[in-house]
């Protein structure tokens, strides 16, 4: 629990204050996005209507994402507090206009007040890739343990929030998840205010390299999010109480961040985030595995599981994002913003799919069964392609085999990065260093850039205690 406390000392109190407002993102993106509650507030809408805001939130965070991930640099010139202004007005036109249709739903034909819905999504789904961005440049600031605890704490911790929400009354629901919102947006601002500020630095070979370290985790949750787009159509949400649907979301989500939330807390080596998608694909699978056995039955549970997949999926997205951003220097809106919009396209397709074919699923279906047998079969695929990487893969050496003398400098290496609790990227860098590389052949090797280098290279003197190159060959032969 050292390494914890460790990370606790690193940061101020008013901090730890402000990492709940990541938190409080969360339950308004849970309301607003990924359960009914938000549109529980105006009474029956219809199906329909609800997938087509929730299509329209979609569209607009892709556009977002993608507009920010080219004009990255840009985007991080402007300061916190304009950021923050520029998000809260968005988002408050979207509230607006929601607020609006509710009032009216009542008294108005769907025909008439759908678009004006499809509007308030449009506006609420691009607050919400906004508000992403900023928490993602202050994730960007952390270290990888750092912003996997944050990621992890602060979902177990709107789990709390949201279970609260369920016993609000639902006119009291839109009115909240505004406050919700703008007050996250302020601790964003606050949090990077309070963090030392990141000069972002670009180049071709750097990006090139980020983009070939992050194409497999990348890949992997775009399949997820496709299924759980598809899910959520196919499962038949719409026949689950809604009550049922967020019982049951929380509960298999709290085991899921429990479970995530272990080996922070239990392992002392540094985290491999990456191999934790074995976590991620099982879930998933048994979701659709169960579909045509046993459909909506026990509050959705077959939905929740797939959900739960690709929620895991993108958690640990998230930190392999911010980990690349901070070790590299590149803009975190650029990372960010180009894996994100690959998630959500993946995310529309499935729910374009999954609501076209809806009504002609069945339960017991031989077209259900096969839907099943498919993705679990792409699954498969997924986790092949994934645990193909051998930074992603979990491999057991067989101790009858001679090691090279390069293997046996990279396992002595790696004893010591152990011992001395060495990032992932630091390992990367001290095995070069054995091997004698200097700092500029390193940054060309690892694509990132000679500042980054030299930072990691200063921290791994000091947790070895040296001062020099020639002690840290000297502490490598000797062991």
């Amino acid at each position: 629990m050292g390494y914890v406390v460790d990370i606790a000392r690193s940061l101020r109190l008013r901090d730890v204050v402000f990492f709940g407002g990541y938190a409080l993102y969360l339950v308004f993106s849970f309301m607003a996005f990924h359960s009914a509650t938000v549109l529980s507030s105006a009474g029956s809408l219809g199906y329909d209507v609800g997938v087509l805001f929730s299509m329209g939130a979609m569209a607009a965070r892709i556009v977002v994402y993608l507009a920010c991930a080219l004009l990255a640099r840009r985007f991080l010139r402007l300061s916190s507090a304009v950021s923050s202004l520029v998000t809260i007005g968005v988002g408050i036109v979207g509230f607006i206009v929601a607020a609006m249709v509710f009032q009216f739903s009542s008294a108005v034909s769907v025909d008439m007040f759908a678009p004006w819905l499809l509007l308030g999504g449009v506006f609420l789904g691009a607050g919400d890739a906004l508000i992403t961005l900023m928490w993602a440049r202050f994730s960007s600031t952390l270290t990888l343990r750092a912003v996997y605890l944050f990621v992890v704490l602060c979902n177990a911790v709107s789990l709390v929030f949201y279970f609260a929400v369920t016993f609000v009354p639902a006119p009291v629901v839109l009115p909240l998840a505004t406050i919700l919102f703008v007050v996250s947006a302020a601790f964003a601002k606050k949090s990077l205010d309070a963090r030392p500020p990141v000069e972002a630095e670009y180049s071709r070979p750097v990006f090139g390299g980020a983009i070939r370290g992050l194409w497999h985790p990348v890949l992997g949750t775009v399949i997820l999010c496709f299924m759980s787009g598809l899910m959520l159509q196919i499962s038949g949400q719409n026949e689950i109480p809604l009550e049922s649907f967020q019982q049951t979301s929380l509960f298999t989500s709290a085991i899921a961040v429990m479970c995530l939330l272990l080996p922070a807390l239990l392992i002392k080596k540094p985290l491999n985030v990456g191999r934790i998608y074995a976590f991620a694909l099982p879930l998933s699978a048994a979701g659709f595995l169960l579909l045509p056995l046993i459909w909506n039955a026990a509050g959705g549970i077959v939905n929740a599981f797939a959900q739960l997949g690709a929620m895991v999926a993108g958690i640990i997205l998230w930190c392999m994002l911010a980990d690349s951003a901070h070790d590299t220097k590149l803009p975190s809106t650029l990372l960010f913003g180009l894996a994100l919009a690959c998630t959500n396209i993946a995310q529309l397709a499935g729910t374009i799919v999954g609501f076209v074919n809806a009504e002609t699923l069945k339960q017991g279906d031989l077209v259900l069964t096969t839907v099943a047998l498919v993705s679990v079969y792409l699954l498969l695929m997924a986790a092949l392609v994934l645990f193909k990487d051998k930074k992603l893969a979990s491999r057991e050496e067989d101790p009858s085999v001679q090691l090279t003398p390069e293997e046996a400098l990279a396992s002595r290496c790696d004893e010591i990065a152990a011992a001395r609790q060495f990032t992932p990227r630091e390992t990367e860098i001290f095995k070069l260093l054995a091997q004698g590389y200097t700092m500029p052949v390193i940054s060309e090797k690892l694509f990132v850039s000679e500042n980054t280098v030299k930072s990691h290279v200063k921290s791994i003197y000091q947790k070895l205690g040296i001062h020099v190159r020639a002690e840290l060959i000297d502490l490598v032969n000797q062991s």
